[in-house]
């Protein structure tokens, strides 16, 4: 079974917010604020809903970039497909939450080694604002990309 997922990342000029996760299975990675897609939201309303959960900031205008597919722990099913919004409009100010520590990064010097491994794939076409698949598959430990396929919309 597939889980729905969203992240959300803030940009803030040639800054951006991350979160520490303190738990799951980014704990520990510097990742948007995100998460799962409840029953009753679309996949917006729950990247809106997981960033002011996270970061106490109130999202406007989300661009969406694409659908990020994750196969995981060495398997050929897909375990994660996840939505990916970004936005320069916020309100309010952040703050850490139950759900991690949240720090502004200069886009020039990303804590990369603390990050998902597939972020250095996309992440410059999301700064870049453009609109993309991609599919990403990863070892049994979740630590390095084995393949992954990206398609520019």
């Amino acid at each position: 079974m597939t889980r729905i997922d969203t992240l959300c990342h803030i940009i803030d000029g040639n800054r951006i917010l991350l979160k520490r996760a303190v738990r799951g299975i980014s704990k520990g990675r510097w990742n948007a604020p995100g998460g799962k897609v409840e029953m009753d939201e679309t996949p917006e309303e729950s990247a809106v809903r997981e960033t002011f959960e996270e970061t106490g900031l109130g999202v406007k205008v989300l661009f969406y970039h694409g659908l990020l597919n994750f196969r995981t722990f060495g398997l050929d099913d897909i375990f994660i497909s996840c939505h990916l919004f970004s936005t320069r409009e916020f309100v309010g100010s952040p703050h850490d939450s139950e759900e991690g520590e949240v720090r502004w990064f200069n886009t020039d010097n990303l804590p990369w080694d603390e990050m998902w491994p597939d972020d250095r794939y996309w992440m410059q076409l999301m700064l870049d604002r453009k609109r993309f698949d991609a599919d990403f598959w990863m070892d049994e430990d979740n630590r390095s990309i084995t393949r992954h396929q990206i398609t520019i919309r």
